[in-house]
């Protein structure tokens, strides 16, 4: 169910915003999704939309969407800085300030 919801989300806004995942900054493995070294804590929805907003990314939450490979929900639609990995790498530095 929640993959059709990202499939029916992407012809909306393709190339002009992008997904992140919770699970890119909490996955326990980077096999299992993780894209960046470990936080201190368990990033929350709110973290990535509050670092989000500091970067004015327009953030909106997708909390009922699961992860594909751990099945793990919790999600934010940014707009795009450039690339997705150049995006991802922003809202990594905003959330290293907040946590």
């Amino acid at each position: 169910r929640g993959s059709g919801q990202v499939k029916a989300l992407k012809r909306d806004w393709e190339g002009e915003k992008v997904i992140v995942w919770l699970e890119y900054f909490n996955a326990p493995s980077r096999s299992k999704g993780r894209r960046f070294p470990k936080l201190k804590r368990t990033v929350t929805l709110d973290d990535v939309v509050k670092a989000a907003k500091s970067l004015n990314l327009d953030p909106e939450p997708l909390a009922n969407i699961r992860y594909p490979r751990t099945k793990r929900e919790g999600a934010v639609l940014v707009k795009k800085l450039g690339s997705k990995q150049k995006t991802l790498k922003a809202l990594y530095q905003a959330l290293l300030k907040i946590i």
